[in-house]
């Protein structure tokens, strides 16, 4: 069995001066994507565009020094044949923003997580804006009965949408409490390998459930359904792995 894992993890001593908002908006990567510096902007700052290279990997124009949550070119026509030989897929280019504030009218993102650099991207009602990955899926058939294609698609999920169905976390230091500020049930210090799913999502807290197929991580003498401290303030206290592909 091969195992491919697209995750976005973040280290618990990390310290960063970007706030960790309120949720992910991940864009399409075929149509320009105007950003503007302020909100009640007539006119965008940058465009950022999107080229296919002979090589098969998007690349990704602007003058921005871009680095947001996620980006990924996609795999190239040859590594997506050797993909496809393993047994998995050819992976498409990836673009995910971590959102600062969303109105009716626009997201306000970070561009450059390093820099806390923030622009906004325009709500147009020629897109289509999702709040699920499951409505993108559903809706992304060409001609399929009850699918309304819109190749200009935006995804923005709250951080409990995206937790909730991210495909497992971890944590370094691991402590679990009966509910959030109670009392103390599980503790692990030796950072042995726990993935858990989140089933709810409260502030600063989540509720971990052992992960579906993972069970034999977990020691059967032992309670770790509880609550676990996610973040504190804007410093991330786990690492999440979005999907995993065997």
């Amino acid at each position: 069995m091969s195992l491919f894992e697209f995750s976005v993890c973040f280290g618990q001593e990390e310290i960063s001066n970007t706030p960790i908002g309120i949720g992910l908006l991940q864009t399409n990567t075929e149509f320009p994507i105007p950003l503007y510096k302020n909100d009640n902007d007539t006119v965008a700052t940058h465009i950022l565009k999107f080229k296919v290279e002979k090589s098969g990997i998007t690349k990704f124009i602007t003058n921005l020094k871009l680095e947001p949550y996620t980006i990924y070119e996609g795999d190239s026509y040859k590594s997506g044949e050797k993909n496809r030989s393993m047994g998995l897929v050819r992976f498409p280019p990836a673009l995910k923003f971590r959102v600062v504030d969303s109105t009716k009218t626009s997201f306000k993102v970070v561009t450059n997580e390093n820099l806390n650099e923030s622009f906004y991207i325009k709500r147009d009602s020629k897109n289509a804006y999702y709040t699920t990955e499951r409505q993108f899926f559903d809706n992304n058939c060409i001609g399929c009965p009850d699918s309304n294609y819109n190749p200009n698609w935006n995804i923005f999920e709250t951080w409990e949408r995206y937790l909730k169905r991210s495909e497992f976390i971890i944590k370094k230091n691991l402590t679990i409490y009966d509910k959030p500020n109670g009392i103390l049930i599980f503790e692990s210090k030796d950072n042995q390998f726990l993935p858990f799913t989140v089933t709810e999502v409260d502030g600063d807290w989540i509720k971990l459930k052992k992960g579906f197929g993972r069970e034999f991580n977990f020691d059967k003498s032992k309670n770790y359904d509880g609550w676990t401290r996610w973040k504190e303030g804007d410093k991330t206290l786990i690492e999440i792995t979005e999907h995993t592909y065997e």
